[in-house]
């Protein structure tokens, strides 16, 4: 199903520039609607998660969160998840949020948000 994929925290530029393509590649969205690579940097280093999905070297499917503060409480709010059309129905979207929540239970982060868009029903579960 999902053999051979890692999931891991990106951490260097070209990763998130990887990122920032398949997010061209998932959604199709003209650059004014692209998340750039910038932010992924700022979501890295300020307490969110940039997590990706691994196919040997190529990045086959990401995660964006946003740390978030809210009755005295830090939270996530996972902002993107995308995964390569190539790469989808083999469970790369449930590992990632998967990873996702063990990483922030690790650092004692007891609730993650997102939205999903109604029409696309298939994102509300994975």
């Amino acid at each position: 199903m999902s053999e051979g994929i890692v999931v891991r925290k990106c951490i260097a530029l070209e990763e998130f520039q990887s990122c920032v393509q398949l997010q061209r590649e998932v959604w199709g969205e003209s650059d004014l609607e692209v998340e750039p690579v910038t932010g992924f940097v700022v979501a890295a280093r300020t307490g969110g998660q940039v997590l990706g999905a691994f196919d040997g070297d190529r990045l086959v499917g990401y995660t964006l969160a946003l740390v978030g503060f809210h009755d005295r409480a830090v939270y996530l709010h996972s902002h993107h998840t995308g995964v390569h059309q190539d790469y989808r129905d083999r469970g790369v979207g449930r590992m990632l949020k998967l990873f996702q929540r063990e990483e922030a239970l690790g650092r004692e982060i007891r609730s993650i948000q997102w939205t999903f868009d109604p029409l696309e029903l298939r994102n509300a579960h994975f």
